[in-house]
């Protein structure tokens, strides 16, 4: 049970710094907010909830050691704060650590199993790391849940492409295509799905549309010579 100096330890404080710093950062005002946030620090390191608003501001600036630092240091003082194990894995993403940023938002989804972007990051970032039949769990969890979110439709398009469930695939780019019809790259990765499952006309209707859009896609390109069809389109 946290007492309510446990509240003012970790959570929140009337520091006049923090609150100061506060308003700069729902400005935009990040480096201000940061020396506010570094002036409550040297009186109270403990205070979690400052070091998780530092690391943002740093994030925010593309300082990324530095936001991983204190996003750390909030994630020991904030254990069961998903956001703060959220933006951290966001950071060990940005800076590579791919496998720390997966363990990080695995926590975020332990803590609050309805968080819906903790499962599309951690789709992203199993993709990065080859571990395909993962990424493919949580683009379909995303887009079951959310039938809009149709960035994680493309994502889960990708996902099968590479797992050979070419099927499946055609029908989440379908999805992005018929609401989006302005993405060449998803034409194109439409047109790969249908090439596979030996629709020849879908494919060269899709990779045509892909270059209609976008005349440099080579993806596109690659498939119609593929069909020996390349002289045919029309731009």
């Amino acid at each position: 049970m946290l007492t309510e100096h446990d509240l003012n330890v970790k959570y929140d404080s009337d520091d006049p710094d923090v609150l100061e710093a506060y308003q700069h950062e729902t400005k935009g005002q990040y480096k201000a907010a940061i020396e506010h946030y570094h002036k409550a620090l040297a009186r109270n390191p403990e205070l979690g909830i400052v070091h998780k608003h530092l690391g943002n501001a740093y994030y925010r600036l593309g300082i990324m050691d530095k936001a991983v630092e204190h996003l750390q240091i909030g994630s020991s003082l904030l254990p069961n704060f998903p956001t703060v194990h959220y933006e951290l894995g966001l950071s060990y993403y940005r800076i590579g650590s791919i496998k720390k940023g997966l363990k990080s938002l695995s926590k975020v989804i332990e803590l609050d199993p309805e968080f819906l972007m903790a499962y599309y990051w951690a789709g992203i970032l199993s993709y990065h790391c080859g571990h395909l039949n993962d990424a493919y769990k949580f683009f379909k969890h995303v887009t079951k849940t959310n039938p809009k979110f149709l960035i994680a439709f493309f994502h889960l398009g990708v996902s099968c492409l590479r797992l050979g469930l070419y099927e499946e695939a055609a029908e989440a780019l379908l999805n992005v295509v018929n609401n989006n019809p302005e993405s060449p790259s998803a034409f194109a990765l439409l047109g790969d799905a249908y090439l596979n499952l030996n629709k020849r006309f879908d494919a060269r209707s899709a990779y045509k549309k892909a270059l209609e859009l976008d005349p440099d896609d080579i993806k596109a390109r690659n498939g119609l010579a593929h069909l020996d069809d390349f002289g045919e389109t029309v731009i």
